[in-house]
């Protein structure tokens, strides 16, 4: 085992807590670690593990064994399952033994800072590997890990989502209604009668399951690349900073207010220039004063991720809510796309379907439950979409 110390962060990107293991590998520890700088970091070959919330995980099966090409082709081949623009992301791969490909997206952003955190501390990292790899969970199960405020549930091999301990009881109706047991690290967390539930999650287990597959590592080339190419600039701009500043010390000696009136001018143009690169789209209006208009575009981008997510929990709410009562319904997808909430559901028959969508309308009546297209499908069964508009 080469990999002895694994560290997961949070979702703000900080460490969270830190498994170690003796010499044979078979007895880990847990302790805690909030700071990059805490010298418990300093470690060969350390492993690091991405919140569930920053990552995708998806198959493609683009016809090549070439991983030049796959690199070139899958990241368009999920390109529609994105929600964001596929240059945003670095995507990582695995070959499975059918020909197709387990994929994992992460924005740039993302892993861009956690990079930079290894840099500037300098950190021996040997993988970076996605929280849902390090959780097991056998077919007909449901694995849940309950930390101190928030949940990994883990539905099938590549099917994970963190959510707030309070979130686990309204979830667990919709995502575990074809599982036969929940087995967890901590069942005080949660109350859930419909299921057995055990007690049979530990860190051992885990971390042994992280290390014994073929996870998929983020620690791609393209980032370690960056990397050292990020550390030459950084000196390049560290002279460069220097001379300015010389420089500019010898101008305020020597040159009165209309020096110092271009040297803003500059800076504002140098504000232009960063606001229209990171912003194509900016209005003229927002060139005025650049660096007012970043801080509103930083705001409203924050501001419609808590959208997104209020809408989530929300609408799987009421939509639970409403699977109590039908329990003749099946739900095979569950997806949101532009704020509104897509539903992939079967049925014996179309009037089951129907009665499914007045129920669910009464429940969601912050919604506009549209049903779309229906189809007979080869099984005898009624196929439909539905879609939940927030008002």
């Amino acid at each position: 085992m080469s990999i002895t110390s694994i560290l997961r962060i949070d979702h703000d990107g900080k460490p969270q807590c830190l498994y170690s293991c003796d010499a044979q590998g078979d007895n880990w520890k847990t302790s805690q670690v909030n700071q990059w700088s805490s010298q418990s970091l300093s470690l060969d070959d350390l492993c690091i593990l991405v919140p569930a919330t920053w990552v995708y995980h998806s198959h493609t099966q683009v016809a090549s064994k070439n991983t030049e090409l796959l690199a070139k082709s899958i990241p368009f081949a999920i390109e529609e399952e994105l929600s964001n623009d596929v240059e945003d992301n670095y995507f990582a791969f695995r070959l499975n033994e059918d020909g197709s490909q387990h994929v994992i997206a992460i924005e740039k952003n993302h892993l861009d800072l956690l990079n930079q955190q290894i840099e500037t501390h300098g950190l021996s990292v040997k993988a970076i590997h996605s929280e849902v790899d390090w959780l097991p969970v056998n077919d007909g199960e449901v694995s849940i890990w309950c930390d101190s405020e928030t949940a990994l549930l883990k539905l099938d091999q590549n099917e994970a989502m963190r959510v707030t301990n309070s979130q686990i009881n309204q979830l667990l109706p919709v995502f575990a209604q074809d599982k036969q047991l929940i087995n967890c690290n901590d069942d005080t967390v949660f109350d859930y009668s419909d299921l057995p539930v055990e007690n049979g999650l530990f860190v051992a287990d885990c971390c042994q399951y992280l290390l014994s597959q073929n996870a998929i590592n983020l620690y791609i080339d393209e980032i370690r690349t960056k990397q050292s190419e990020t550390s030459s600039q950084s000196w390049r701009g560290v002279k460069i900073l220097l001379g300015l500043l010389a420089v500019s010390w010898m101008l305020i000696q020597g040159i009165q207010w209309y020096a110092l009136k271009q040297s803003i001018t500059e800076i504002k143009q140098q504000q232009q220039n960063l606001l229209i690169q990171t912003y194509p789209n900016a209005v003229a209006s927002e060139l005025i004063d650049p660096f007012a208009a970043l801080q509103s575009r930083l705001k409203i981008n924050n501001a419609q991720s808590t959208k997104n997510q209020s809408i989530l929990i929300n609408a799987v709410d009421k939509l639970g809510q409403t699977l109590k009562q039908q329990k003749l319904i099946k739900l095979n997808a569950l997806r949101l796309v532009d704020q509104k909430m897509e539903l992939q559901i079967a049925a014996p028959s179309m009037t089951i379907i129907n009665d499914f969508h007045q129920l669910l309308q009464q429940y969601a009546n912050d919604y506009s439950v549209q049903i779309g297209v229906n189809e007979l499908a080869d099984d005898n069964t009624f196929k439909s979409i539905l879609t939940m508009v927030p008002r």
